[in-house]
């Protein structure tokens, strides 16, 4: 019953609506300074962004005087709670800012690289200003990220926001305060339920209100955005009635009860599972109506410790066997007016909490419980087991999910400074490199620790997961995606202390003998801690035609001083190439590759910035 337990949280009806980007008209009076373009491109060490035309991205120039509230961009969308997802890109120095209702500001600005970050740091919540409250206090209230999850300059970030808006009376007094149920950059959480008093500096009004405008600062630097999704949540609420039950003893893992007579039977307020007095060997069986306000499709949501089954109309929605924590879902489309519904639960073991849920939601409405609220017991706490890193290199072993598959010999590296990798002992590939804290254990130590993985916990990027050598016919040639173990055999690794930083830490080098040469494969952090430093060595000779996969991607783009972008602007790759071995930019199977002819050369170099 517990398999998949740590996979498994509760569920909801997300389908987003996307901006379109194709003109400004979904603004309010933009000025000059916004325009619509094709394409956009950076340098971690530029302070301009470079743009070609064409349509699907937002670009403010800020070619103008800075701190211009004019050149603020103001969406004609006016939402109260709302689920917000963005992608956006800064180049170095800039700063921008995502305002929910026009009030509450996501900052925007280049944090990268930044150790202590606080509450004016790239996805902070701002503070609010009080001038009154004296010099150097005027800032209060603001809630700094967990994390910097900020990608280097140039770079695409993912910004996803749930926000829930202040709730008023009809007399206009304040009932509840405006909250960010969630913020995620980059696929980090960086707030959970953070309340706000009042309104961050900056506001377009100090006074709340139910309802506001998106709002995008354009007046303090260059930004672009694109990928703008929303949700709102403006529809009206399913009603309930009173529900008849029936309490039955005994084992029904069929949840047919034949001639048994219930125990109890009576009416409530809503389903609950505090009706059932045993602990197990029981059956609750409910009946109520549901009234929907509008023909639409409804999605409904079962959670329960045992087995069970939900009827609308007599139509089964859902049904089996299931762990609590695992949500069912199952959805029918209703006319509005009145509908039936038939909600059945049996328990026949002792173990496990008893528990039973039942929601109902649509797009555009929060999930709803048709049961009572403490019938479904809070999921069970978790501990994190975090493996973190200090002044020398960590490694660990475990599983580790990449794609849609599970790599059982896979390493992870934890550098200093908080610099990661993941990597496939059997191909000599990297799965995935990122920037934060090291690695979340808890799914290898936990509990019985079942699933054997480890995941990273920081801002991370997919790489290719393909040994990075390989001997080509010709430039043209495909490089191989996978090696068999005859052809690529891995040697183990060994500790060598290499100079980073004035000082002398000990790295791994991982072995390898790839078609009788022997290669050696070492990954350090960069002098800045820009990014990973990858050195290949190999005793191949001057003649043969060796080649190195750098990078792969949807695109690759040159911007100059062999320094490519790579997949959409989602990390660099730095390359020490020469005349006699230029890299080469082509298209393979779909994809553009980075290629490095190797003649000649007995040591390779380069480095990934992200």
């Amino acid at each position: 019953m517990k398999k998949l337990l740590f996979l498994l949280f509760p569920i909801s009806a997300f389908a987003q609506t996307e901006i379109p980007l194709n003109d400004l008209g979904a603004f309010k009076n933009p000025s000059t300074n916004w325009t619509i373009v094709g394409g956009i491109s950076g340098d971690y060490q530029a302070t301009t962004l470079t743009s070609t035309e064409g349509k699907g991205i937002l670009y403010g120039t800020a070619k103008g005087a800075k701190y211009q509230a004019n050149d603020d961009l103001i969406f004609k969308l006016e939402h109260g709670d709302i689920r917000l997802s963005l992608d956006f890109m800064i180049p170095k120095g800039s700063n921008s800012g995502v305002y929910l209702q026009g009030r509450y500001e996501v900052q925007i600005l280049d944090s990268w690289l930044k150790k202590e970050i606080n509450d004016g740091d790239c996805g902070a919540i701002y503070h609010r200003w009080d001038e009154a409250r004296g010099a150097g206090n005027e800032g209060y209230e603001g809630h700094a990220p967990r994390q910097n999850a900020v990608k280097a300059p140039g770079l695409w970030n993912h910004l996803e926001i749930d926000f829930k808006a202040p709730t008023f009376d009809a007399a206009g007094k304040k009932l509840t305060n405006a909250r960010f149920n969630k913020v995620t950059l980059n696929g980090i959480i960086i707030h959970e339920n953070i309340e706000l008093l009042g309104v961050t500096r900056g506001a377009i009004s100090p006074k709340e209100a139910a309802t506001g405008p998106i709002r995008i600062q354009g007046d303090h630097g260059p930004v672009a955005f694109k990928n703008i999704k929303y949700e709102v949540f403006d529809k009206t609420l399913a009603t309930f009635s009173p529900t008849t039950y029936e309490y039955y003893q005994g084992k029904y893992a069929s949840l047919q009860t034949g001639n048994a007579k219930p125990v109890k039977t009576g009416t409530a307020t809503q389903p609950s599972m505090k009706l059932a007095e045993a602990k197990s060997d029981f059956l609750l069986k409910f009946q109520g109506k549901i009234t929907i306000p509008e023909t639409d499709n409804y999605i409904f949501t079962t959670n329960w410790t045992g087995t069970g089954a939900l009827l609308i109309d007599n139509d089964t929605i859902t049904k089996g066997d299931h762990w609590y924590s695992e949500s069912v879902q199952g959805s029918k489309k209703l006319s509005a007016g009145e509908h039936t519904y038939t909600l059945i639960h049996a328990k026949d073991f002792g173990w496990g909490p008893k528990a039973l849920g039942c929601f109902v939601e649509r797009i555009g409405t929060p999930k709803q419980g048709i049961t009572e609220r403490t019938s479904l017991p809070e999921p069970e706490a978790t501990p994190l087991i975090e493996v973190k890193v200090g002044q020398e290199p960590v490694l660990q072993r475990s599983f580790v999910v990449y794609g849609d598959k599970k790599k059982t010999h896979a390493i992870s590296v934890g550098l200093p400074n908080g610099l990661s990798y993941s990597y496939d002992l059997n191909q000599g590939g990297y799965l995935q490199l990122w920037r934060g804290k090291f690695l979340d254990a808890t799914q290898m130590w936990h509990d019985r620790g079942e699933p054997q993985t480890s995941s990273p916990m920081g801002t991370t990027v997919n790489s290719n997961d393909k040994f990075p050598l390989a001997f080509l016919a010709s430039e043209s040639a495909a490089f191989p995606d996978t090696l068999t173990k005859s052809d690529l055999k891995y040697k183990g690794y060994r500790f060598q202390k290499y100079d980073v930083g004035g000082q002398q830490i000990a790295f791994p080098d991982f072995m390898y003998e790839y078609k009788g040469i022997k290669v050696k494969d070492t990954s350090l952090p960069m002098a800045q801690n820009e990014g990973i430093s990858r050195r290949l060595s190999f005793d191949t000779g001057s003649d043969s035609k060796l080649y190195a996969l750098l990078a792969e991607g949807i695109t690759i783009t040159n911007i100059g001083n062999n320094r490519f972008a790579v997949d959409n602007q989602q990390y660099y790759v730095q390359v020490n190439a020469t005349e006699a071995n230029k890299v080469i930019v082509r298209e393979s199977n779909g994809k553009k590759q980075l290629l490095m002819p190797l003649t000649g050369l007995k040591e390779l170099s380069y480095q990934l910035i992200f």
